[in-house]
């Protein structure tokens, strides 16, 4: 079973989302090209890797994302080595406004990180059945 953990963020870390969310606001994301994960309306998500990607030759590169925003996943990953320092990762996504169906990250090799920001309602966050407000 898998195991659901919440952290309380202090208001320098508030701020540092803050900060993220608005670097956020000025990407102009991407359809993903994953087939495998859609959304509930079976489109496929908008959202944009980050930090090291596995190339299909299996070497690693910087996705366009970081080349094209080389401030914002500094800015991520600066925050979660602070406030989750013990949580080790090389690369991630940025999704916005979306609506997964189930599915399991193939290359997670232990936990997943995940964090909302912005003003919205309904996050819901459903790990193995149980459903989370985030």
């Amino acid at each position: 079973m898998t195991s659901v953990k919440f952290y309380d963020i202090d208001e320098k870390g508030l701020f540092k989302l803050n900060m993220i969310h608005d670097a956020l606001k000025n990407v102009k994301f991407q359809t993903s090209g994953n087939r495998k994960v859609l959304t509930h309306n079976q489109s496929r998500p908008t959202s944009m890797p980050m930090g090291m990607k596995k190339e299909l030759n299996g070497l690693y590169a910087l996705p366009t994302f970081d080349k094209m925003y080389p401030d914002i996943y500094p800015m991520i990953r600066d925050f979660i080595n602070e406030y989750v320092p013990n949580f080790d990762f090389n690369a991630g996504y940025v999704n916005k406004n979306v609506q997964m169906i189930p599915h399991k990250d193939k290359n997670n090799c232990d936990t997943s990180l995940i964090f909302g920001l912005g003003d919205y309602t309904g996050g819901r966050l459903i790990v193995e059945g149980t459903p989370y407000d985030i």
